[in-house]
């Protein structure tokens, strides 16, 4: 059994193994195999290498960009983000076609003869209704802006990126039925299967906390 001792799971999605808190950690695990520790934990280091178990540090710096490397694969623009941009810039668009065209009869009216008050009335509705399109016009494209902006900054922010990944793979899990079970079947579950949905979910626990103590950390839906 290869058992990682980290406090980000996404740092380990990629891997197979059982995740672990080094925060809760209170003594060494014998079944396992193979620990891997992202972070400094000298003791959880040492109690595995005294029982002669293979052991990999990996430096917080290389979760990082492990993290990185599949946020760009993961990641880019979501389909609501693009859907939202693509929306904006259709009333964009829309917006500018029903402007020229108010703009067009404007024209046609002010060259028409005639002091009729229906005339009047119209042209002085018309360049109401071209002012609105302005302004409307202006709030899509700074619409279209902003969320350009919002991306740009959020592919630039390493744990915002790490938060979209968790809830990405959060969202697998639950289209999964052969991962993860319904809310009333937890109590069909082991300690181990327990304590791996936990890690999933970030969740902390004690290595020795009995299956109870597990099942009342788990979120009610």
């Amino acid at each position: 059994m290869k058992l990682i001792y980290t406090r980000i799971a996404a740092a380990a999605a990629s891997e197979a193994g059982t995740i672990a808190n080094p925060d809760y950690y209170e003594y060494p695990n014998r079944s396992a195999e193979e620990v891997i520790i992202y972070g400094d934990y000298p003791k959880i280091q040492n109690d595995y290498e005294a029982l002669d178990i293979p052991v990999e540090v990996r430096k917080l710096e290389e979760s990082a960009k492990t993290t990185l490397a599949t946020v760009n694969i993961a990641v880019g623009i979501t389909p609501e983000l693009q859907e939202v941009i693509d929306q904006a810039k259709a009333d964009c668009e829309k917006v500018v076609e029903e402007n020229g065209q108010l703009k067009q009869k404007i024209e046609i009216l002010e060259k028409a003869n005639g002091d009729s008050s229906e005339l009047i009335s119209e042209n002085s509705r018309l360049k109401d209704a071209v002012l609105q399109a302005d302004k409307a016009t202006k709030t899509a494209e700074g619409k279209v802006v902003s969320i350009q902006a919002e991306f740009d900054a959020f592919k630039n922010d390493v744990a915002a990126m790490q938060a979209r990944i968790a809830e990405l793979e959060a969202g697998k899990a639950a289209q999964n039925p052969a991962t993860e079970m319904a809310t009333n079947d937890f109590e069909s579950w082991s300690n181990d299967q327990l304590k791996e949905y936990l890690a999933s979910k970030n969740i902390g626990y004690k290595p020795s906390a009995s299956k109870a103590e597990l099942l009342k950390l788990i979120p009610k839906e």
